[in-house]
């Protein structure tokens, strides 16, 4: 099974920090996925920011998690070597996870992609608070096919 699983996205002030705290509350809830201790980070290809942005540290609050802490991360070697996958956001970004981590290539896949279907989820940065919300209920409905495959 799946235990280590990596999200990425841009700059890891969006998208991936969201997909990794509604992953690990799904993770929490779930007797099958907590057994098999599956563990969750995320990361950038590019991350310049400090924090999340405060819409999703906004709309994570709404689904009552906490990204206060998250402190956004570029992707690196020993990230990639850690996860046994790495679920990026857009389809350029798996070539460019590929791209700064060869290694990581053959593990990388579209989240949307890795639960069968193939849509990017956009970003949602300098867009609005809908955005975010948006993007919040598409990784929810992605996250729950992830976890449904994790437990097949």
């Amino acid at each position: 099974m799946i235990k280590r699983i990596l999200f990425v996205c841009t700059g890891n002030a969006c998208r991936s920090p969201m997909a990794k705290v509604l992953f690990e509350d799904m993770v929490s809830k779930d007797q099958s996925l907590r057994s098999a201790e599956v563990e969750v980070d995320s990361a950038g290809t590019d991350a310049v920011l400090d924090a999340a942005t405060p819409e999703a540290i906004k709309v994570m609050s709404e689904y009552g998690l906490n990204l206060n802490s998250h402190q956004p991360k570029t992707v690196h070697s020993g990230l990639a070597d850690w996860a046994d996958l790495v679920l990026v956001m857009e389809s350029w970004q798996k070539g460019e996870v590929a791209r700064q981590i060869p290694a990581a290539a053959e593990k990388t896949y579209m989240l949307s992609e890795f639960v069968g279907e193939r849509s990017d989820i956009p970003d949602p940065y300098h867009r609005g608070l809908e955005a975010y919300r948006k993007c919040a209920a598409s990784l929810q409905s992605l996250l729950n096919k992830l976890a449904e495959r994790l437990e097949s």
